[in-house]
């Protein structure tokens, strides 16, 4: 079995963060993604399998509520749970700051994440038209938190 460590993410992070960026989502520039990921996220997450990262969650914070900006897990990593570590650490680092709603947009055809998201407890709330490049619609996704 694969021991997977998620911890906060630190610089030497960057140039696996970025592939893993780049490689989930072709971006048109992963490098600016990753800044406004750190500028204004409020924390990054990463897994970790001995020194290579192979997935990242992003959060920010707003109010009493949180986003998750992005999450990703390297291609050759997928189906190994690594998601779902990453997203449960995300919503207990949200409950531990007393976050009362987690949200996330997800692209309307991406039913393995949602599938995930699902499980794990999100609904959708809502569907956002056009909100990716390419013109596919997003779904809002909400984790009550209060409660929990």
């Amino acid at each position: 079995m694969i021991s997977v460590v998620v911890r906060e993410y630190c610089a030497s992070d960057y140039t696996d963060v970025l592939e893993i960026d780049n490689e989930a989502f072709s971006p048109k520039n992963p490098a600016y993604d990753l800044y406004i990921y750190l500028t204004y996220g409020s924390d990054m997450l990463v897994a970790d399998i001995g020194g290579k990262i192979v997935g990242y969650v992003a959060l920010m914070e707003v109010g009493l509520e949180a986003k998750i900006m992005s999450i990703a897990v390297k291609k050759a990593f997928r189906n190994m749970g690594i998601g779902g570590k990453l997203l449960d650490e995300a919503i207990k680092k949200c409950k531990e700051r007393g976050k009362i709603r987690l949200f996330l947009e997800v692209r309307v055809s991406n039913y393995v994440a949602q599938h995930l998201y699902k499980k794990k407890g999100f609904e959708i709330v809502d569907i956002i038209p056009n909100y990716y490049n390419d013109g596919e619609d997003a779904y809002v996704m909400a984790l009550n938190l209060a409660g929990q």
